[in-house]
């Protein structure tokens, strides 16, 4: 299943609308954290509601980019000055570690989707749909073997969690 091509178009309702600035707002600073991240750049982005609420992200910080910007004509003062030495290799770190975290955060959603499609698609046994009162003892037991294994895989998963932790 692939993505939809997106229609440039103003959203009519006001909820879906909505939505769709958080989750762009969102991309949009998760790709400039990752352009900062990759390329060593300095980066500001202000963006302003329909409520004209104020977001903005910025690399170090959106107030020495503009700095930066305000007095790009004069070289001596294109560092803000509440800028510490030493401070762009933990901001670079802290960055890398977030797009990081945020990248491994997407790959285990997508495992969770693989793995309930494919506990989905597993073949039931024939007694998982049946009332309970047409089975046989023989099913019954196997009904209840297969529910005990069940309960000592989850046992055992949550031990080795707790050991984990």
């Amino acid at each position: 299943m692939g993505r939809k091509k997106t229609r440039m178009e103003l959203i009519e309702t006001e909820s879906a609308r909505h939505v769709t600035f958080s989750k762009r707002r969102s991309g949009l600073f998760k790709k400039a954290s990752e352009l900062c991240t990759m390329c060593a750049v300095e980066v500001a982005i202000i963006i302003f509601s329909i409520g004209g609420k104020a977001f903005s992200f910025g690399h170090p910080n959106v107030h020495s980019v503009f700095n930066r910007l305000r007095f790009s004509e004069n070289p001596d003062a294109s560092t803000s000055s509440n800028d510490v030495a030493g401070q762009d290799p933990i901001l670079h770190d802290l960055n890398k570690t977030h797009s990081d975290l945020i990248e491994d955060v997407g790959l285990v959603k997508k495992l969770g989707k693989k793995m309930r499609r494919a506990i989905m698609e597993k073949p039931k046994p024939d007694w998982f749909y049946a009332p309970r009162e047409s089975l046989s003892m023989e099913v019954l037991y196997e009904m209840k073997k297969a529910l005990e294994d069940v309960q000592e895989n989850v046992r055992r998963d949550k031990e080795r969690l707790l050991e984990q932790a």
